[in-house]
């Protein structure tokens, strides 16, 4: 097995986008090194664009994490490892081994968990394709609109609405739809997205899939005086429609007939890996994410901390930056001088 060339650093960071990224700068400024393990694979890994970040506007997610790096590589503190960390222990009081899928031993003072979340789908056929063609590659783009959530198996409500990240493009629409399925089957979260979506386009209809009961809820808490209502078919699939306005989306019924839409709105639930965490003995909430305590995302695990979308609710590129930030304050104070 190889071990790196500086045996010891201060910190390994678990994950290398935005969360573990602003750790490091942090953790540079004060003069302490780490080692970033990147999988390469971050949940918004696809070309859309940076919404809600300052002086990011327009720019994807990979455009930031490319200048955060060759700022960090620069620094001469910060090592990048483009493999992921396979087993992870405590081998002393002040000491972490990792080792990735190279069979490589790195060694650290601490550990910063920075490994995100992944996106769940709901069973639906073509929400996966529409979710990756449709919403963030075509020009302008049909979407189905999936904000996240954190979740164990199974995945529990999804928490953060992204109409906001996506909505003001599709102001004036003729219509869309909301999937009110998996963590949205509940009256309070499917209302409260579909009035969300409903800013953006001239008419809403709530599609609760074959699930009468939640149908009759939430048609008997619809707004009166809004173009609002429901759609209680059971969807066979979704498809790509025509480039005309009101026919981005198409959804077809087990029972016949199709309806279109000019974008469809749904909240993905989200599943945090737990594993490597696991490993170290750190807590995990009921809603699956790691446990942290505030400002600092310390664990409850001494010399470990959790940062970005496996530890929040929260989980946008701003907040992850922020608590990168934080966790790396943390980190650096409970780290020797360097001489």
């Amino acid at each position: 097995m190889a071990i790196s060339k500086d045996p010891v650093v201060d910190v390994l960071i678990i994950g290398g986008s935005h969360a573990g990224l602003s750790a490091a700068l942090t953790l540079y400024r004060a003069l302490h090194t780490s080692i970033i393990f990147d999988s390469k694979k971050p949940r918004n890994d696809y070309p859309t664009l940076v919404r809600l970040t300052p002086t990011w506007e327009n720019k994807t997610p990979e455009e930031m994490r490319e200048a955060s790096r060759k700022e960090l590589q620069s620094t001469g503190f910060t090592t990048f490892v483009d493999s992921e960390v396979t087993s992870l222990e405590r081998i002393q009081d002040e000491l972490f081994q990792a080792t990735d899928t190279n069979g490589a031993i790195w060694l650290g003072r601490k550990v910063l968990f920075a490994t995100g979340a992944q996106d769940v789908f709901p069973d639906i056929t073509g929400y996966a394709d529409l979710y990756a063609k449709s919403m963030y590659v075509n020009p302008p783009p049909p979407y189905l609109n999936f904000p996240s959530t954190t979740a164990k198996s199974p995945p529990n409500y999804p928490r953060y609405p992204c109409m906001f990240q996506f909505g003001y493009e599709h102001r004036g629409s003729p219509s869309a739809g909301l999937l009110a399925v998996d963590g949205l089957a509940h009256p309070m979260h499917a209302l409260a997205l579909a009035q969300d979506g409903h800013k953006f386009a001239q008419k809403m209809t709530i599609y609760t899939n074959a699930n009468p009961t939640l149908a009759a809820q939430i048609s008997a808490a619809l707004p009166p005086n809004q173009d609002m209502a429901v759609d209680d078919r059971k969807i066979k699939r979704l498809v790509q429609g025509s480039s005309a306005p009101a026919e981005r989306v198409v959804l077809e019924f087990e029972e016949g007939g199709v309806r279109a839409e000019t974008f469809l709105v749904h909240r993905a639930m989200t599943k945090v890996d737990t594993t490597l965490a696991e490993q170290l003995g750190v807590e995990v909430s009921a809603m699956g994410d790691l446990k942290v305590a505030p400002p600092f995302c310390k664990t409850n695990v001494a010399g470990v901390y959790a940062a970005g979308d496996n530890s929040t609710m929260m989980k946008t590129i701003a907040n992850a930056m922020t608590m990168g930030a934080y966790a790396g304050c943390g980190l650096a104070r409970e780290l020797p001088k360097r001489t």
